[in-house]
């Protein structure tokens, strides 16, 4: 159970208490009810930003979550959105670069502002934020922006590697998406819910050792369903806290409107794969249980399936909130699950071989 903890990467509507931390601290005190342990990745660009422009109260509060959530005994790894090393606050307002959003855009050279010098120094900020708390802590799990690990996969791989990250939760199983800020494609992987991958091989060969992957689990389902699914998602347009990003220089509404036409209009033909999450507006509970039900059932020869789903609080409201409870419940009823963190999942596989599972 995995949340991306980060702000929005184009306009947010409301300020950073609104956006972020409320909705984290309601996520906080369910995981606590119900005994959920989650993993959450935090955009440490945007601390890192914010500390440029002396926004400190952003920064410390960022922080000061992470480190309620660790001594809740929940997990925090590194995730990157480049963008904000550009991006500049003037009057108030950010202005976000959009020239360099992803690694791949940074360049994999040994200069200080390549994607290698990025991903060091988020591990650093992250080992030196929690090691405090716990000396044993390491952060060696990623997640990409966007959770685009592609294109140069291969390359960004080898310099994970390189970095010391052990473990990756970013393959969206079977997803193709194309927008303008991004291109996924990862219909070409293994069958299986887990493996390694080398920068040999890539994301579509499985290989004896390397970066183990964990890949975000999609789910199909027929055109019927897809039409109610369509409905709610209208009527919960109101909940909206902020725009994803474009490649538009100005943040708006009217900016990121072909992005969000992009992303929506994927739900409406062909056969889409919908990520495993509970905040998509338009999921109810019954079509997330299906959608698990239906993942388990592609992995069905694996004595145990490895299954990632991916949260963002900022996505989070009391509708999803609760479904996040009901559905930790029913499965917790229905199936042999066992819910835990990317850290200790790491450590229990490595334990084994992948053929013993």
């Amino acid at each position: 159970m995995t949340f991306d903890y980060e702000l929005w990467l184009g306009r947010n509507f409301l300020p950073a208490d609104k956006v972020l931390f409320e909705p984290t601290a309601r996520i906080l005190e369910l995981c606590n009810e119900i005994e959920l342990p989650v993993t959450f990745f935090p955009d440490v660009c945007s601390v890192w930003a914010h500390r440029k422009y002396e926004l400190h109260e952003y920064a410390d509060k960022f922080e000061a979550q992470l480190i309620e959530a660790f001594r809740g005994g929940h997990d925090v790894q590194l995730h990157l959105h480049p963008h904000w090393l550009n991006s500049t606050f003037k009057n108030g307002e950010w202005f976000i670069s959009t020239e360099k959003m992803y690694l791949h855009e940074l360049g994999y050279g040994d200069g200080p502002d390549s994607a290698g010098a990025l991903i060091s120094k988020g591990i650093s900020y992250l080992n030196d934020l929690i090691r405090p708390l716990d000396d044993g802590y390491e952060c060696r799990v990623f997640r990409a922006a966007g959770a685009a690990l592609q294109p140069d996969e291969r390359k960004l791989i080898k310099i994970l590697l390189d970095c010391g990250i052990k473990m990756d939760v970013s393959v969206s199983k079977y997803l193709t998406l194309k927008l303008d800020t991004l291109t996924i494609d990862y219909t070409a992987v293994p069958a299986k819910s887990i493996w390694y991958m080398s920068p040999g091989g890539g994301i579509e060969q499985e290989a004896e050792s390397g970066l183990l992957e964990v890949p975000i689990a999609t789910f199909n389902y027929g055109m019927g369903q897809r039409v109610g699914f369509l409905l709610r998602r209208l009527r919960s347009l109101k909940e909206r806290r902020g725009t994803t990003i474009s490649r538009a220089p100005r943040q708006s509404r009217l900016a990121n409107a072909r992005t969000m036409f992009l992303q929506n209009i994927r739900y409406v033909v062909g056969n889409p794969a919908y990520l495993f999450s509970c905040d998509t507006k338009g999921f109810n509970l019954e079509m997330l249980l299906g959608g698990f039900k239906n993942y388990l059932m592609k992995h069905a020869q694996e004595d145990t399936v490895y299954v990632t789903m991916i949260n963002h609080p900022k996505l989070m409201f009391g509708h999803q909130i609760e479904m996040l409870r009901q559905f930790v419940n029913r499965t917790r009823q229905e199936y042999d699950i066992h819910f835990t963190t990317c850290t200790q999942a790491y450590e229990d596989y490595s334990r084994i071989s992948p053929e013993s599972l």
